[in-house]
């Protein structure tokens, strides 16, 4: 054992071991419903997708380049985690650290939810190898200034913004650690060469009306009340994405707080900039684990160097260690193995699922309402590409842009729907918790390119009167559209996501068409008696129903009121 933990192929050796185990992983396991969603990315490779950018979208094409089935979609994340690992272990100069190269590899791969990026393929799996190449380039920086270290620079801060965008707030820590940063006229061509490596995909935002950025920063904005299940979730959180060592990793980052050196107070902001961060959005909505993993590299960074000189803490480390490999590895087996414990997981059943959908509804248009991840799923496991509608409920995302000016009125369409609808044909479940129904409609009018929208920012709406509201009403398809087939309702949401009541409305227009890519301006009006209190519901929507009655009302622009006795 001892010579073992001595031996110079020991980190090759591990590293190459677990690349096979994620392989195996990555090809024995369903995908998750965000995969199939970042593999629809793929199929239409671009600069930029609606939610993220694109390297997420390279990694499954370099993997579908090379294989087929979910390995065509995990591969090149495997690589890039054994890449990442060795990245790491370069970063760190502990004089000893050859000493406990058994350390490292037990430190690196026992931390729980790093782990998982080296078998599944998220916008996470390309930030974490970037962020590591940054803080190996970073480390160069502080202590050698070398060559070396400018030209990975902006390499890995273009890839770390190509991923997701939270790596600027990498970047931005890093630069609070230090300002002295600021006098080296190399960083601003560092920053320079960044920005230029970036300007394909900024050109992408400004010709997709900076679609990704308005969704992070306006579209992801909660209206929903404080909860304080969000701000504990976050700590939750910080604990899950390292398991049973938590106790231990964070111990050793409470003893590194007081450095001076430069690149262990880098770590540090990071991590504390991290979880500050995330901790005052908690306040807004809820936290992913996700959103704070890329403080994983910095404790794991921190904590080899504090077990090295610390015996007693490291025997500690050693045993949690281990329960918390057992654990992934158990988890890992559920993943691709469905029945060993009664609740079906997000990898299980979907091929199935399907399959099934797809049998039943032959030679139909699959249009899913609400529900992205549902579509993707169809879309990888049946081979047939489906499409997306949402109603007050859903939220925009790549269907959307990917569906821009397509016409899906047919003569019969399915529409798919985690809620039973009035003509419900029949159900089938997906994921082992949701019931999916399936509505097959004979006449189905595709209005989703139709946009009906305030023109106020805000409105008084009259006790026991008619209201009149002015409405503009947008075409968007290359066809004339004709209003006499469809229904006008007000909703009433108490968040942006949750409806709350409806109430049907007279339509007023000099005509009953709009032109093709037309607008035309016109009121609805209704009376107030029986509406929801504007203190408590402060957001309305309009939106339009199918000929058929197929509950697809579509928010518009949300609308603040107030109610005048």
């Amino acid at each position: 054992m001892t010579n073992l933990k001595k031996s110079k192929f020991l980190l090759p050796i591990t590293i190459l071991v677990f690349f096979i185990l994620n392989v195996i992983q990555g090809s024995l396991t369903e995908l998750l419903p965000d995969e199939a969603y970042y593999w629809v990315y793929s199929q239409y490779m671009d600069w930029g997708f609606f939610d993220h950018p694109p390297f997420v979208a390279v990694w499954i094409t370099i993997s579908d380049f090379l294989f087929t089935d979910e390995i065509g979609v995990r591969f090149f994340s495997a690589v890039s985690f054994s890449f990442l690992s060795y990245i790491v272990w370069c970063t760190i100069d502990h004089p000893r650290k050859k000493e406990y190269t058994w350390l490292f590899l037990l430190v690196f791969f026992s931390t729980a939810l790093l782990n998982v990026y080296g078998f599944i393929t998220t916008p996470d799996t390309p930030l974490m190898l970037f962020c590591g190449l940054f803080l190996y380039a970073y480390k160069e920086y502080v202590t050698k200034k070398n060559t070396l270290s400018y030209l990975l620079l902006p390499i890995a801060i273009a890839g770390m913004m190509y991923s997701k965008y939270q790596g600027i707030l990498i970047v931005f820590f890093v630069f609070l650690s230090n300002w002295k940063l600021i006098k080296d006229y190399k960083l601003w061509l560092v920053c320079l060469g960044a920005l230029l490596l970036y300007i394909p995909h900024l050109h992408w935002q400004w010709m997709n009306d900076f679609a990704s950025f308005r969704y992070h920063l306006q579209g992801r904005v909660s209206n929903r009340a404080y909860k304080f299940e969000h701000t504990l979730m976050h700590f939750v959180n910080m604990i899950a994405i390292v398991g049973f060592t938590f106790p231990i990793i964070y111990h050793a980052f409470f003893k590194n707080i007081r450095t001076k050196d430069t690149f262990a107070k880098a770590l540090n902001y990071i991590i504390i900039g991290f979880l500050v961060f995330f901790f005052f959005s908690s306040f807004r909505g809820r936290v992913q684990a996700q959103w704070i993993v890329p403080i994983s590299i910095p404790l794991l960074l921190i904590t080899f160097n504090f077990l090295i000189d610390r015996k007693k803490s490291r025997k500690w480390f050693i045993r949690l260690a281990f329960i918390n490999i057992a654990i992934m590895l158990f988890a890992r087996v559920l993943m691709f193995t469905e029945g060993i414990i009664p609740k079906k997981l997000n990898t299980h059943g979907n091929e199935a699922w399907a399959l099934e959908l797809k049998s039943a509804t032959k030679g139909q248009d699959k249009i899913f309402i609400n529900s992205y991840q549902n579509t993707a799923t169809y879309w990888y496991y049946a081979k047939e590409k489906a499409y997306y509608m949402k109603n007050f409920t859903g939220r925009n995302n790549h269907f959307i842009m990917l569906q821009n000016q397509k016409d899906l009125s047919a003569n019969e369409v399915a529409l798919v729907s985690r809620i039973r609808l009035d003509h419900t044909n029949f159900g089938t479940h997906i994921r082992g918790k949701d019931s999916v129904f399936t509505s097959i409609v004979s006449d189905y009018k595709d209005l989703t390119q139709l946009q009906i929208n305030f023109s106020n920012e805000q409105i008084v709406l009259k006790e026991n009167e008619m209201n009149t509201i002015p409405v503009e009403i947008e075409n968007n398809f290359d066809r004339t559209i004709e209003l006499d087939d469809f229904d006008v309702y007000l909703g009433f949401l108490k968040d942006k996501k949750q409806e709350i009541f409806t109430k049907e409305v007279l339509l007023n227009l000099k005509k009953n068409t709009i032109p093709a890519n037309g607008k035309i301006s016109g009121t609805i009006s209704f009376e107030h008696t029986g509406l929801p209190d504007a203190k408590i519901y402060p957001r309305l929507g309009i939106g339009i129903t199918n000929s058929e009655k197929v509950d697809i009302i579509r928010v518009s622009k949300l609308l603040k009121y107030s109610v005048k006795d």
